[in-house]
């Protein structure tokens, strides 16, 4: 029974009203002015606001799925055991990734590949970096097809906040429905949608950052996640189509990844992102104590101080967004070979309707900038 069980908030439901109904009645009874009086009544009021609490608690994180297994709410998910097998061997050593049906797929409205889509999961560990983390990948209908078995498809990395989970985006911000549509429809080309958290070494937040003398998350999603899924997966063969999106933290990395490897992404799509290097308790020291390293992942600092890549780069950002200002400082400096769009729409907050109403224009921009050489 997981931290999103039905089963969960439903005694913790019970177990809400149950302490509330008991305060209220014991109440009464615990008259008097001593202190053991006091306390008493002190305990059944804190027993049932804490009751209260984690029942309200448990229905938000079931609702929008911050934490999915108890690893993850207590911060001991993966630990060291998620560095495994780190080898120098390079692109030689790695192999296809064991794949699998994902149940959440069915969920998603896929009745079979060749109809719908077929959603997977593998898990990708990395051969250079030793980073060992889940993904969901869709597979288009039209991978399925006889017809078309030596066809390569672009690709999409779709990164979830910090400490978001990729079945959120599956589950509750209707990706592959999104996805599936427009793909019908003709306005996004057939894609594969590789889906996975920006927070692959638990629970720290690395921003995607290759920490000195730490874990080299930006080569694990630069490197072995793009490796590995194209051991695996008929992809595109160029940078030019794979692109990586992401929201909030996830938009972040989206950027970095790409203007800082653009041999292998060619787009990025940022959705609620910053575009500032950050350092915080959630974080620890990211750039060991260099203020250069913070710099070069400072996306701003980078395009007031170095050459603009040859990639192109989407934010989309709420004008009542927390980072409205920093998209705009970005959007005044960007300059050749770097195209930018912007999608500052005027309402909207830093949640989770609004990704959900710009997600299907990040797609559409996605699949415009991709193509299959």
């Amino acid at each position: 029974m997981g931290p999103t069980s039905g089963w969960l908030i439903t005694l913790l439901v019970m177990a809400a009203v149950g302490v509330t109904g008991l305060a209220v009645w014991l109440l009464p009874r615990a008259g008097g002015r001593g202190p053991a009086a006091v306390a008493v009544r002190l305990g059944l009021v804190t027993a049932s606001q804490v009751a209260l609490l984690l029942a309200v608690a448990a229905g938000i994180n079931a609702n929008f799925l911050f934490f999915v297994s108890w690893t993850d709410l207590f911060g001991t998910a993966g630990g060291t055991g998620q560095f495994r097998g780190a080898t120098a061997s390079g692109p030689a050593a790695t192999r296809p990734l064991e794949r699998r049906v994902s149940p959440l797929g069915a969920g998603s409205g896929l009745r079979s590949g060749t109809v719908d889509g077929q959603l997977e999961e593998v898990t990708v560990a990395g051969v250079r970096t030793g980073i060992q983390a889940h993904a969901f990948v869709y597979l288009p209908r039209q991978y399925f097809d006889p017809a078309a078995k030596n066809r390569r498809f672009p690709v999409s990395l779709v990164l979830a906040g910090y400490p978001g989970d990729p079945r959120g985006i599956i589950k509750r911000q209707g990706l592959l429905r999104d996805a599936g549509a427009a793909m019908a429809n003709g306005s996004v080309q057939p894609t594969i949608y590789v889906i996975m958290k920006a927070t692959v070494v638990p629970p720290r937040d690395t921003e995607c950052t290759d920490v000195p003398g730490g874990p080299q998350v930006e080569t694990y999603f630069s490197q072995d996640v793009p490796q590995a899924v194209a051991a695996t997966y008929r992809t595109a063969a160029s940078p030019h189509g794979w692109g990586v999106i992401g929201q909030s933290t996830g938009g972040y990395c989206a950027v970095k990844l790409a203007v800082r490897h653009s041999d292998r992404f060619g787009a990025a799509a940022s959705l609620g992102g910053y575009l500032r290097s950050v350092q915080d308790p959630t974080t620890g020291d990211l750039y060991g104590g260099s203020r250069q390293v913070r710099d070069e992942n400072d996306l701003i600092w980078r395009l007031e101080h170095l050459p603009p890549p040859p990639v192109a780069v989407l934010l989309a950002q709420t004008e009542q967004g927390p980072d409205f200002e920093q998209a705009q400082r970005y959007a005044a400096l960007a300059k050749a070979p770097l195209r930018l769009t912007t999608l500052f729409p005027k309402d909207g907050g830093h949640n989770l309707r609004t990704f959900q109403r710009l997600t299907p224009d990040l797609l559409k921009w996605m699949s415009g900038q991709q193509r299959v050489d």
